[in-house]
């Protein structure tokens, strides 16, 4: 009992507050709701669009608001992959994908900008001697990026929403 009342404690006094405790003034599903998301500027558009869906679906998954509020322009980067461990031979044995994606939320209205940041996510993976595999590799390490890039998006209007 003694720890329960002393961990109660240490929450209420660091100022930890739930994200998604539902009260009147903080109704995230109701905030998200209005949020629009226009086609992700991109290299290429399969994985713009993988990355808006996963954000759709997290952002507003009872479908398109009918008067948003809220614009989130994403400019997704094109994957870039290094080696990423070489064997004492000077061959690769692995690689990695980097991804960016630059956001800006702002409000539909005035255009006002509410907040620009970059989003960036690394996957490695490895080589393998049938290239077929590699290949299904390397697609799993680009979704893998794009999923970590959503979530990112997605967190940082979530922690400005609760902030506000």
């Amino acid at each position: 009992m003694f720890k329960k009342i002393c961990l109660f404690l240490f929450l209420a006094s660091c100022g930890f507050r739930p994200m998604y405790k539902q009260t009147p003034y903080n109704d995230l599903s109701k905030k998200t709701s209005e949020i629009s998301i226009p086609p992700v500027q991109v290299f290429d558009g399969q994985y713009g669009v993988e990355l808006r869906n996963n954000l759709l679906n997290k952002l507003t998954p009872f479908g398109k608001p009918e008067n948003p509020v809220y614009i989130l322009d994403i400019s997704l980067s094109s994957p870039k992959i290094d080696d990423y461990t070489i064997k004492t031979n000077g061959i690769a044995s692995s690689r990695i994908v980097r991804m960016s994606a630059k956001y800006t939320f702002k409000k539909k209205g005035d255009a006002k900008v509410l907040f620009t940041k970059t989003a960036t996510a690394t996957s490695p993976y490895n080589l393998l001697n049938n290239q077929f595999s590699t290949e299904m590799l390397k697609n799993e390490a680009v979704k893998l990026s794009i999923e970590d890039i959503s979530n990112q998006i997605y967190f940082a209007i979530i922690t400005y929403f609760t902030e506000k």
